[in-house]
Order: C-alpha cells, then sequence, then structure tokens
C-alpha cells in the first residue's frame, strides 16, 4: 500500500492530557432522550448504555436492566465488553508511537515478529505485510486467529504466527477483508516495538492519561459486579479475563469512560499529531479488488486505522464509525471530527438487525445534534 492520509495530515506530538472532569448537562436532552428511548425500544436488549457527548457537554444514559435478577437500571458506571470497538485502541496506541519515532505505518509486520517466526511472502514479488495493513483490514488475512480464545496470550501469541509461518496469502493492499487475526498481530507488533505487553502500552498511552480507570482487559471484582449481563452467551465466561484479544476486541469499559474518550477524540483547537494520524484516511475503497464485513454501519467512504468513514447523507454530515458485536454486546461509536459531536453506545443482544438500527439511530443524532444551535 502506498501510504497516504487522504483525510488528516500531521508531523508534531503533543502530549495526551487527562481529561476527567465531571460530564457537564447535555443541552436538549429532552430533544435527545426520545431519540435514544426509540433506540432501546427497536434494539429489544434486555440493557442499554449510551453516552453523548456534544463539545465539552455529555450525556450518560441507562435503559433497561442490570441482568434478569437485577432491575437495577444500568448507567454511566456499568461495565460492557467492547467487542471490536477495542480496536480502535490499538489504532490510537499505533498511532501514538508513530507520532513519537517509535515505529513506521509503513514497517513490515515481519520487523516485529518473534524469534524464528516467519511473515511468508504472498507471491513472488509482492511486498510484505505492513502494519498499515493490518490496522486497514487490507493485510489478505482471514478474520479469525486459529488460537483458541482461551489460550494464555504468550501461547495464543506462539499459535497464531506458527500457523502464519509458510501461509500464502493475497497481495496486501488489494483487497479491504475484516480481520481480528490482523489486529491481533498488530497487538503482538506493538508489544514488540514498545518492548512491553500491548496491555500494558495500551494504558500507558491512552486509557492512563485519560484517568479511563475502568478500561482494561482484565476486571477487578467490583467491575466485574457492574457488568451489564451479556445476552445469548455460548459457553463464555460473563467476566473473563480477555488479554489474549485485547487488541483485536478484548477490552472492557464504561460509558463515562468512553465519553471521556470521545471527547479526547474531539479536541477544541487543532488535533495533536497522535489524532492525526489515528484519524487519516489511507485507504479509498474505490481502488480495491474487494471489500468484506466493513459496512456494517453502511458503505465505507474510506478506511481508517480500524476508522470506517461514511459519507455526508440528508441526515448526517461526513462521519467515522467502528461497531463491534461478540460474547452477548453489540456496540457502535460514531463521530463527527469537525463538530466535535459523538456517540457511543452498548445492548446486551446479539443481532445484525439490532447493529443496523443502532447504527442509524446514532448516526442521525450525531446528525441532528451537528444542525442544532448550541446553547
Amino acid at each position: 500500500m502506498a501510504l497516504a492520509c487522504l483525510a488528516l495530515a500531521g508531523c508534531q506530538k503533543a502530549p495526551v492530557k487527562p481529561q476527567a472532569e465531571q460530564p457537564a448537562p447535555l443541552t436538549g436532552d429532552a430533544a435527545i432522550d426520545p431519540s435514544l428511548q426509540a433506540m432501546f425500544a427497536e434494539s429489544g436488549a434486555p440493557g442499554m448504555v449510551v453516552a453523548v457527548v456534544r463539545g465539552d457537554a455529555v450525556t450518560l444514559r441507562g435503559f433497561g436492566r442490570m441482568s434478569p435478577t437485577d432491575p437495577r437500571t444500568p448507567d454511566g458506571r456499568t461495565v460492557v465488553r467492547l467487542q471490536s470497538l477495542s480496536k480502535l485502541f490499538s489504532s490510537e496506541v499505533l498511532a501514538s508511537m508513530a507520532a513519537d519515532g517509535r515505529l513506521k505505518l509503513t514497517d513490515p509486520l515481519q520487523a516485529y515478529a518473534p524469534p524464528g517466526a516467519v511473515v511468508a511472502a504472498s507471491s513472488k514479488g509482492a511486498r510484505p505485510i505492513e502494519l498499515v495493513d493490518l490496522a486497514t483490514h487490507t493485510s489478505g488475512l482471514g478474520r479469525n486467529s486459529p488460537a483458541d480464545p482461551t489460550m494464555a496470550p504468550a501461547l495464543a501469541q506462539a499459535a497464531r504466527w506458527a500457523w502464519l509461518k509458510g501461509r500464502r496469502l493475497p497481495p496486501p493492499g488489494l483487497h479491504a477483508h475484516y480481520s481480528n487475526l490482523g489486529f491481533d498481530l498488530l497487538g503482538d507488533a506493538i508489544a514488540a516495538a514498545d518492548k512491553r505487553p500491548y496491555v500494558d502500552a495500551l494504558k500507558a498511552r491512552v486509557t492512563g492519561p485519560l484517568a479511563m480507570d475502568d478500561t482494561a482487559a482484565r476486571l477487578t471484582a467490583d467491575q466485574c459486579a457492574r457488568l451489564l449481563a451479556p445476552g445469548a452467551l455460548t459457553g463464555e465466561t460473563p467476566c473473563q479475563d480477555t488479554t489474549e484479544a485485547a487488541a483485536s476486541g478484548g477490552v472492557y469499559s464504561t460509558a463515562a469512560d468512553m465519553a471521556l474518550w470521545i471527547k479526547h477524540q474531539l479536541p477544541a483547537g487543532a488535533p495533536d499529531t497522535t489524532l492525526r494520524i489515528s484519524q487519516a484516511i489511507y485507504v479509498d475503497p474505490k481502488t480495491l479488488a474487494s471489500q468484506q464485513g466493513l459496512d456494517v454501519a453502511g458503505p465505507p467512504a474510506g478506511i481508517g486505522l480500524a476508522w470506517i468513514q461514511l459519507a455526508p447523507t440528508p441526515t448526517h454530515p461526513v462521519l467515522l464509525e467502528k461497531t463491534g458485536g461478540g460474547g452477548g454486546f453489540m456496540t457502535y461509536l460514531v463521530i463527527a471530527p469537525g463538530a466535535r459531536v459523538g456517540v457511543f453506545v452498548a445492548i446486551d443482544k446479539m443481532g445484525f438487525k439490532q447493529i443496523q438500527a443502532l447504527s442509524a439511530r446514532a448516526n442521525d443524532l450525531v446528525g441532528a445534534l451537528v444542525a442544532a444551535p448550541a446553547g
């Protein structure tokens, strides 16, 4: 892939600043709440949590109940599993390391392989898989890791690299096929480049500076007690250690923490270098031979580092979004960077129709907030 930031560019890094202040009331809650109520009713989920950000104002909402035996209403401190929204954090860690010169997006994956591991060439003369290919789903890798998700992190890493050795893949950069495996390998590369486990790099570079204390892959007993009961589980432990999949889908969080992260994504002034790198668009889908699995919330107009860009419509401006699903949860996050508006939503019910409805409602809500006068 010829690396080109099609939407944003930058060269200087500014430090990530904590944003732990108490959220302010959001002007226009009376208009927002009906949209959230409709979102919850359409989902059919037992419970839902939402964070809405408009400039410096934040609204946190919970709907339904914590579990079939717990009638409490979820709130901003209710814990949910982010699933593939975790990839947005991987991409920000990657961008942070690119901004401070620890690595380049165009570095080959092979440069960060464990000792003795080999990333086989896809075909004679083809360029190697680069880190940016992993983060934009254009590596040619399949969707899921061959490792058992219950494996210890070290064993899972060994299993995916052993599988990769000698594997013939399509040349990178030709297709965009959604790949959890690509982000698992990206997490491995981040750990190797930053010389610490991926979860430690995430805490040091993103969640720690932003005071996102409830965002992690391994929960405490208190956090487990605040977990929204995941629906339709298929043998998964409701509060399991998901360190092995942290880079692709294993991070837990809360609406309050996600509001902090959205505010960090939407600064009042010019974005720092990390954000310019992480929010840039690197792939034009029209140049690809095919794309698969990236259109859950709508046809992609551009592909970034985990972000998917949606073209403007009559109901919303240009958006950056990410969907997630698995382990009994469906999640969605969408921002309008130019307008400093964003929405995070999570429900404890699985279903393609559910995530399509959630994303459509959230996109329209962002559009309505962008169009409405502030104050």
